[in-house]
């Protein structure tokens, strides 16, 4: 993965007080993604569709927003051009952003990066 160029800016999520119904939900969003790992390792489509949704309509917006921004900075510095490293970039360095705004509490949080592994589908 690439290391993040611009330091990361202090940010923080909204997040709720972490109960012990929340605490059930997240270990249950855990135990979900761990099978959707194991079933993308075993070379099965992973499941359950509405988490794979989710994350195939997130990353589809994040790849718009990125494009976007792209093509703004290409048409405000003709003498630039952003390059896929650039967007990399920006992905990387947006990562660390989250994992540093992460609350006490939030259990393996980046330990595994997704970009390693294959897209869901």
């Amino acid at each position: 993965m690439n290391k993040p160029v611009v330091p990361p800016v202090t940010l923080w999520l909204r997040t709720p007080p972490i109960d012990d119904a929340l605490r059930a939900r997240l270990a249950h969003g855990a135990r979900l993604r761990e099978e959707m790992r194991a079933q993308i390792d075993a070379g099965k489509k992973p499941g359950p569709a509405y988490r794979v949704e989710w994350l195939r309509e997130t990353a589809k917006e994040i790849v718009l927003l990125l494009a976007r921004k792209g093509e703004e900075f290409n048409a405000a510095h003709p003498e630039d051009a952003i390059s896929l490293g650039d967007v990399l970039d920006a992905l990387a360095t947006a990562r660390m952003v989250l994992l540093t705004m992460a609350p006490n509490g939030f259990e393996d949080m980046g330990r595994d990066n997704p970009c390693e592994r294959q897209a869901p589908g």
